[in-house]
């Protein structure tokens, strides 16, 4: 039907417009055979259009609630660290004074082993109260040895202190009592015999102390505790010694970083011998600023002290920092002491010294620096450099001339350079496991003397503690020294052999107030020297019980 259509469409309009266009050329013919010029114009109109994006519709929707349990998972590292101050205690003032009471404060421990070995030791903790509270302890060892003739020593000792709480400040109170008694029997039997009465000596004394702390504001906020210290020593040789120290320090912060001190020291001290009376005094001052800061703490001072024989001024100078995130301590000094020599202190020391002596003060200085380092959470290190200078330093020499046989120690002195070196090691896991070591090496160059006699040049010290298994604790240590020195009665001076001195101990709780312990001394059973003409005990071993209540 379309095609039909479209076929005959064509010449139908064609013959329709021929007649005009016929009638057209007659018309125009009788005039003009020429055509018009005609013009034709064309124009275009373009609008461009941005068709707009559809805008999104955001719906707010909530997270999917997870209701899983997360595990969290904590790793604290283990530290060791050890700290050369003792924090004060936390006194909060509005809370009752007391403490909670441990279980088991008390304890007593009896031993019994070789070398007719016998030791008592307890203590009481639980004495206290609101406003006190006191602790007491009791030792007594005793050993005879089985190679020596008059080889035997005893020391008892008693200590209490406790602390009185007042309102406003605590008042801590010390009392020491002790008995020492040795047998000088550092002589040749096959050449020398004594009577036990001739060659025993026996010291005994008594020590009281006091001290008082603020609790809570002071004055201008002051930090003071005053301090004072009263003892009484006597010997069998007819020799004694009275001392009272008395100690005021006083404190000023000017901000958090910067303090002041000032502190006033006096000692005044009396020997007596054979009816004749030394005194042994000084007064010290000891001003000195204070600077820390975020790890940095710095120390200058002074101590101005005026002795019985001689004024000082001794240096009071600390630099310490921190680096490295803190695992990292450097430190550098320059400190002075006054060494009074007292009886007591060189009797302790060496207890077959002469009763009959002359006290001198002298002094000391020291000049170190070094390091202390923690390598890992639990293994730290250190190390110091140091050069000393003593000034009437005392030394223990054999005395040949008040007793043919040698068996006391004369005091003497000598003014002493040394270079010391010092190096530590330690490795901890809480607890449970610890082991150390130590060695000082004292490079001695006295100034008349040949040798700085019976003081050792190198030192060595070791140990380890180790929990093996619950309630069982075992340890060992082990003690060098080497480059000993003593004058013969040749008047040569001859090297003591090298002492090393191993030990070990154990422990086991059987029950929670019953324990047992087992100590075994001088393993190696090395007959040393550590005072010329003294040989030790050997090879000793003693073991017992130890009871909680």
């Amino acid at each position: 039907m379309n095609i039909f259509q479209n076929k005959y469409i064509i010449p139908v309009i064609f013959g329709a417009l021929c007649p005009a266009s016929l009638l057209a050329q007659t018309r125009s013919g009788s005039s003009d055979t020429t055509f018009k010029s005609q013009t034709l114009n064309f124009y275009s109109t373009y609008k461009p259009e941005v068709v707009p994006a559809p805008k999104p519709v955001f719906v707010p929707t909530l997270p999917v609630v997870d209701t899983s349990k997360p595990v969290l998972q904590y790793q604290v590292p283990e530290q060791t660290i050890s700290y050369t101050y003792q924090a004060e205690p936390i006194k909060p003032v509005a809370l009752k004074r007391g403490r909670e009471k441990l279980p088991f404060e008390n304890y007593a421990k009896l031993g019994l082993g070789s070398q007719n070995t016998i030791l008592i030791d307890a203590g009481i903790g639980s004495l206290m109260g609101n406003d006190y509270d006191a602790v007491v302890h009791f030792n007594h060892m005793s050993q005879k040895g089985n190679y020596v003739e008059n080889q035997k020593w005893s020391q008892n000792t008693l200590d209490a202190s406790g602390n009185i709480y007042m309102d406003k400040a605590r008042l801590s109170l010390g009392l020491q009592g002790e008995r020492r008694a040795y047998r000088q029997y550092g002589y040749t039997n096959e050449l020398y015999a004594f009577d036990d009465a001739d060659i025993r000596n026996v010291y005994s004394g008594a020590t009281f102390n006091a001290a008082l702390s603020p609790v809570g504001s002071t004055f201008w906020n002051l930090k003071y505790r005053p301090e004072a210290r009263i003892y009484w020593w006597h010997s069998g040789m007819s020799a004694s010694e009275r001392n009272l120290d008395l100690s005021i320090p006083v404190t000023k912060a000017i901000d958090s970083s910067i303090s002041f001190s000032l502190a006033a020291n006096i000692g005044l001290t009396t020997y007596t011998a054979k009816a004749v009376n030394f005194s042994n005094n000084y007064f010290q001052l000891a001003p000195a600023i204070n600077f820390s800061y975020e790890g940095f703490k710095a120390r200058v001072g002074l101590k101005p002290t005026f002795a019985s024989n001689e004024n000082y001024l001794l240096p009071d100078i600390n630099v310490s920092g921190n680096i490295i995130n803190n695992s990292l301590r450097l430190y550098a000094g320059w400190e002075g002491a006054l060494n009074q020599n007292t009886y007591r202190s060189l009797s302790l020391f060496n207890p077959y010294m002469q009763a009959d002596y002359t006290p001198l003060q002298g002094r000391s200085s020291y000049i170190f620096g070094g390091f202390d380092a923690a390598l890992s959470n639990n293994l730290t290190m250190g190390a110091s450099v140091g050069y000393k200078m003593w000034k009437n330093r005392a030394l223990y020499q054999n005395d040949y001339t008040f007793s043919p046989d040698g068996r006391t120690f004369a005091i003497i002195y000598e003014d002493i350079k040394a270079l010391i070196i010092d190096a530590k090691i330690q490795y901890q896991i809480n607890e449970q496991f610890s082991i150390s070591g130590r060695s000082v090496w004292n490079l001695y160059r006295p100034d008349s003397l040949i040798r700085a006699q019976q003081l050792p040049q190198v030192e060595m010290h070791g140990g380890f503690r180790w929990e093996l298994v619950p309630k069982l604790n075992i340890g060992a240590d082990v003690v060098i020294y080497d480059r000993i020195f003593a004058l013969q009665s040749t008047g040569l001076y001859t090297k003591l052999p090298m002492i090393i001195d191993l030990n070990a101990n154990a422990s086991y709780e059987v029950h929670k107030r019953v324990g047992l312990f087992l100590n075994v001394d001088n393993i190696l059973n090395q007959r040393y020297q550590y005072w010329n003409q003294y040989r030790t005990l050997g090879f000793t071993i003693y073991g017992g019980l130890r009871f909680k209540f």
